[in-house]
């Protein structure tokens, strides 16, 4: 997979919009055109969701990276930003804006690249079925895609039927409730405090009291909740 994507690459930012040939000459162009360009010309982008809203139009349905990405590499994470596919792809990011165009064309043929040397390629197995599938619903990345994929020698299973059995569990039962007493209040306040601390009956009423704020509810949206107010001295902070 040597030779040159034959689709330009866009990439469009609060701050301009930048086109790149095939060849990879790149230069900035106005929304206008850039909306034009999207409705004749199929374009390799990163985050077409995001590209046709910095557009200003309703759906970009150009060559989207992050999906070449999620096929090579299947439940693989990236950041979806060029510096982010760059790490995900061992890469060179972009140094600003103007080169990310140039880049995505670096990228896409890197993705491309590794389909076509599947020996270091860990997700090949099934990929070939994949892409025939994706191919009936028209995705736009399908005749790279076709043209990078070598037919397996045999069926193959899909990459997802690999993976163990998992079946759902029972549903987790109701949690237990757990009332605090009064002993077990008096004994954490005891243990907070310290040993020898003075024993202060209004600080060991206030504790027993807002305690119950932690009583099981007694009904959905229903909060235990108690107004307490305490003098100086009584140890509110505890």
């Amino acid at each position: 997979m040597s030779a040159p994507l034959p689709y330009p690459a866009l990439y469009a930012t609060h701050g301009g919009i930048w086109i790149a040939s095939p060849d990879g000459e790149v230069r900035g162009i106005g929304r206008g055109e850039a909306a034009a360009r999207a409705a004749e010309t199929p374009m390799i982008v990163l985050n077409a969701a995001v590209t046709a809203t910095r557009l200003g139009i309703a759906e970009f349905s150009g060559l989207d990276l992050l999906e070449l990405f999620a096929f090579v590499h299947p439940a693989r994470f990236a950041v979806p930003t060029p510096a982010g596919l760059a790490r995900a792809l061992n890469l060179t990011p972009p140094t600003d804006d103007a080169r990310a165009p140039a880049f995505l064309l670096e990228a896409a043929h890197a993705l491309l690249v590794r389909m076509a040397e599947p020996e270091g390629w860990a997700e090949r197995k099934g990929a070939w079925n994949s892409a025939q599938s994706l191919g009936r619903l028209r995705w736009p990345w399908t005749t790279a895609v076709g043209q990078a994929l070598r037919a397996p020698a045999k069926p193959e299973r899909g990459l997802f039927a690999r993976l163990p059995e998992w079946d759902e569990a029972a549903p987790r039962p109701q949690p237990r409730n757990v009332m605090l007493g009064e002993k077990e209040t008096l004994d954490r306040l005891a243990a907070l405090v310290g040993n020898g601390a003075e024993i202060r009956e209004g600080q060991r009423h206030y504790a027993t009291v807002n305690a119950r704020t932690f009583d099981p509810r007694t009904g959905d949206g229903r909060p235990n909740m108690v107004l307490a107010e305490a003098g100086t001295g009584i140890g509110k902070t505890l």
